[in-house]
């Protein structure tokens, strides 16, 4: 009978899994990498496992589906079809009847409604705080478990999302990938770059649903709401003092040594 100890592990380099056989690790690492080596040579579709690819329609049964004329990608349904001829079109057939702004999937326009209704229809039961999209709570979830699943390869500093981690290899590599059309300053975030895109347009998207007041950024608004609200969220745990914004915080506490 084999002794365990003396079995070979492989160890994943993002999270730290461990797998009997180096096939099952590079599987799992497709997980965090995104990548889909596995190319239908019929439709160009890609998939992440073998078994995908082989379980895909065959030549015989494409007949069957719906080809899309622009890249010959095949759809089990005309619903499907449609639904990518727009990354093809740019169309954005969804309206929000607020603030008029277009959407590509209606599942997009639901979740941007609620930036101005205010609605958080999803809650931690652990902690009770409200979110406006499953994945939100779902990241939220591991400031609870301390869960932090995505690790660096270089520095070996863990992450509970992947999305940090992409981040936090540009601190290495220097890589600022997301590029600005109007004067090609370079970021390191999308998120810096749609906010630094509105000094060319002059947009402000988040609008105040009490005085309608429009800010270029969502996180001013919140700040805004909470002049009208009386909200002071941020909270000493020296003195109990709450503030509405957390850098008066971070000031309060410097200034009274409460660090």
């Amino acid at each position: 009978m084999p002794v365990l100890s003396k079995a070979k592990y492989y160890k994943c380099p993002y999270c730290s899994k461990v797998f009997p056989f180096k096939s099952k690790l590079n599987q799992h690492i497709l997980v965090h990498t995104g990548e889909k080596p596995f190319q239908c040579s019929i439709c160009n579709q890609n998939f992440q496992r073998k078994e995908g690819l082989r379980y895909h329609p065959r030549m015989s049964d494409f007949s069957k589906f719906y080809k899309c004329l622009h890249c010959s990608r095949f759809f089990s349904s005309k619903y499907y079809l449609n639904r990518h001829l727009l990354d093809h079109t740019g169309e954005k057939p969804f309206k929000c009847s607020i603030c008029n702004k277009n959407f590509k999937w209606k599942s997009n326009l639901d979740r941007h409604i609620l930036v101005h209704t205010g609605e958080k229809p999803f809650k931690c039961s652990v902690c009770h705080k409200n979110f406006q999209r499953k994945s939100n709570l779902d990241q939220h979830i591991l400031v609870h478990t301390g869960e932090r699943p995505f690790k660096c390869s270089i520095c070996n500093k863990s992450f509970q999302r992947k999305s940090k981690l992409d981040r936090h290899i540009r601190v290495h590599t220097g890589e600022k990938p997301f590029k600005c059309s109007v004067c090609n300053q370079n970021y390191t975030r999308k998120s810096k770059l749609n906010r630094h895109i509105f000094v060319h347009t002059g947009e402000k998207p988040f609008q105040c649903f009490i005085c309608n007041q429009s800010f270029q950024r969502k996180s001013t608004l919140d700040i805004h709401i909470r002049s009208h609200t009386g909200e002071k969220p941020f909270q000493c745990d020296k003195c109990h003092q709450s503030f509405k914004r957390k850098d008066s915080l971070f000031y309060h506490k410097v200034k009274n040594k409460h660090l």
